[in-house]
């Protein structure tokens, strides 16, 4: 009997495939059962081998009868694995539904039934002649063509997205639309469904594990030709995929920051480059890294610079807060602005990226501060919950009555939240309706829809919330915009903290004055000579980032550098820099810069202390090559400090 011998992939931190032999033939990109050690694990197969001189283990099952990735995908994830420097089957365990994560058969038969559903050409929306020309251009691409929409806030995206996607249906091509974030799906999925019905669907982790079954099982036989998803969609298996869009591709929400640590923004790129089809990259805000291949004319770009409604853009001022005396954060002439919008009959939204009651809970006698044991941060004070919470790692402890360290009566809360604005708003405008976006607010499942529709409906009212307030969202009857709590970006070290800052910063101006023009944006500052948020004040974001780009380019800082991190964590400091420190003898300095070993900007998190090694390249191709020599030299390494640590990669990296 014939022995066929294959390269398995499976999910271990291991940097390597693994041969097993079965007596049948099997396809790449099938999920098998197979033994590793003394358990029995899945394997995917992505590859064979002719022949092998080391002792094989026997495949135990074949799961599957048709392969759940095709071969263009695992060419793909193969790319990502390599780019990524992440073991491949962690990769690709990272893309399957957690149905078929299990050594089991599927759940059902594939169901072959395709829908008969006509494409609706018809439109309800008359659109712009920018919006025209933009979708003449973009139905036109062909092949791999990565394209940058810029639109202000309220020009009109969406729009050109369903006649984009439209095109690709009447060609019978799939489409894959990506979000940041699950809040912003059920906008788009209204949109979508309305135009296009039983062809939509979604994909996201709030859905049940037998729900994304559904959907990826659909989409995978094309009995759903467009999917609306979040990062873990990117690479959903599509039979005629013709077009991908990245809503909002700007968001660092698009960069996963624990375990595989991949950017889905640059995975559905690459994605559509294999696949030869068109891309188009969605923002008002778009990030520095875009605008640079812009610049250098690998992306094309085309614009949408006014509001559909043709209406002027918010008008946007910067108040000096430094001699005022705040309430829970606003200063007098914000809650002036806000008691002027009401008596209109409007809707006022304050932004302050910091949830729950209080930031800091101290000690006015002895200075003591409530900190998690676990991690480096303050504890943060929630009203509602009466707990003291770590964002960190959401351990939760009791409010004490007196100083733990001195025992003195003298404690008190230090900084605003979420919830202490709304107590204070509620108390200022008792009568008026006051609503909290953020992820407390927000937690039951269909609240946050819930809370959209009230808002919507309402003719008046104050929205409170964080950065998931002023993502995407249509506010007709908002007309005043105030942000507080802004300076963090213009201070922070972290060097992506500006760019953070002007894009939440023209993000929540954009919220407000879409139906009629007439609004403002208040934004409360100590640095109000800072000339990132001067340039802001025009609200003319790519002035702000064309300046931007230009300090990053005299300063050799990305995008006009390429960057990773060589990431340590152990239960001691020490530990980490010793490996670091060892780390740095297998990296070429004179090919690179080296920073570090430095803290991270949480030092401790989870009981670990955390540090970094900083590696900046002038070409991706160096950067790529740096990482695989120190990869493949610490392979099988039995030198102690590694062992002593867990340590991974961070290409790309959002934030230190």
């Amino acid at each position: 009997m014939s022995k066929f011998f294959y390269n398995v992939a499976i999910a271990v931190p291991l940097r390597q495939t693994f041969t097993y032999h079965s007596n049948q033939q099997i396809k790449p990109g099938t999920r098998v059962a197979v033994k590793f050690g003394s358990k029995q694990k899945l394997g995917i197969v992505i590859g064979t081998i002719n022949e092998t001189v080391i002792k094989t283990k026997s495949i135990d099952f074949v799961l599957d009868d048709e392969p759940i990735f095709s071969r263009t995908e695992l060419k793909i994830l193969n790319w990502a694995a390599e780019y990524y420097h992440h073991p491949i089957g962690d990769v690709l365990i990272s893309f399957i539904p957690t149905t078929l994560r299990q050594t089991k058969k599927m759940l059902e038969p594939i169901n072959n039934l395709q829908i008969a559903q006509a494409i609706n050409n018809t439109f309800k929306k008359t659109l712009s002649a920018q919006q025209l020309k933009a979708v003449k251009f973009l139905s036109a691409l062909e092949g791999f063509v990565p394209t940058l929409l810029y639109g202000v806030t309220g020009s009109g995206k969406t729009e050109v997205y369903i006649r984009c996607i439209s095109e690709a249906l009447l060609k019978n091509k799939s489409s894959l639309i990506l979000a940041p974030e699950i809040a912003l799906i059920p906008q788009l999925e209204e949109r979508l469904k309305n135009q296009f019905g039983a062809l939509v669907g979604i994909y996201h982790s709030k859905m049940t594990p037998s729900a994304r079954y559904k959907s990826w099982q659909k989409f995978r036989e094309g009995n759903i030709k467009i999917m609306i998803g979040t990062r873990s969609a990117v690479m959903l298996p599509a039979p005629r995929l013709g077009l991908i869009i990245i809503d909002e591709e700007h968001d660092a929400s698009y960069k996963q920051n624990e375990g595989f640590k991949f950017s889905a923004r640059d995975l559905a790129i690459k994605r559509a480059q294999i696949l030869k089809i068109p891309i188009i990259l969605g923002s008002a805000t778009p990030s520095l890294r875009t605008l640079k291949l812009v610049e250098e004319k690998k992306f094309n770009i085309i614009k949408l610079t006014k509001r559909i409604t043709d209406k002027n853009p918010p008008r946007f001022s910067i108040l000096d807060i430094n001699e005022t005396k705040l309430l829970s954060g606003l200063a007098p002439q914000a809650i002036q602005a806000i008691g002027d919008t009401l008596k209109k009959q409007k809707q006022a939204m304050i932004f302050i990226n910091r949830r729950g009651f209080a930031p800091q809970f101290i000690c006015s006698y002895c200075e003591w501060r409530a900190a998690c044991n676990s991690c480096d941060s303050s504890l943060v004070f929630h009203h509602q919950a009466e707990r003291l919470i770590c964002h960190r790692c959401d351990s939760a402890f009791g409010v004490p009555e007196r100083c733990p360290s001195c025992g003195k009566e003298q404690l008190s809360f230090l900084g605003t939240g979420t919830e202490q604005l709304e107590n204070t708003l509620s108390e200022l405008f008792p009568a008026i309706p006051l609503f909290r976006m953020d992820r407390d607010s927000t937690k039951k499942t269909g609240s946050l829809d819930e809370m959209l529709s009230k808002i919507k409906n309402a003719q008046t009212g104050i929205l409170v919330g964080t950065q998931m307030l002023i993502k995407g969202h249509d506010f007709p009857n908002l007309e005043l915009v105030i942000a507080i709590d802004v300076d963090q970006g213009v201070t922070s070290i972290n060097s992506s903290a500006i760019e953070e800052m002007g894009q939440q910063l023209i993000q929540v101006a954009g919220r407000a004055g879409r139906l009629d023009g007439n609004s403002s944006v208040l934004v409360q500052s100590r640095y109000t000579n800072d000339q990132n948020l001067l340039q802001l004040k025009s609200g003319d974001y790519l002035k702000f980032a064309n300046a931007l780009m230009k300090q990053r380019k005299e300063i050799g800082q990305p995008p006009y550098t390429f960057e990773a991190i060589i990431k340590a964590a152990s239960p001691t400091t020490q530990a980490n820099i010793d490996m670091l420190n060892h780390v740095k003898h297998f990296i070429d300095s004179t090919k690179c810069k080296v920073i570090g070993p430095m803290p991270a900007m949480q030092a401790k998190v989870r009981g670990s202390y955390n540090h970094h090694l900083i590696i900046q390249a002038s070409k991706r191709t160096l950067l790529n090559q740096i990482l695989l020599d120190f990869s493949n030299s610490v392979t099988g390494d039995k030198n102690k400090l590694l062992k002593k640590v867990k340590w991974s990669i961070d290409v790309d990296p959002i934030d230190l």
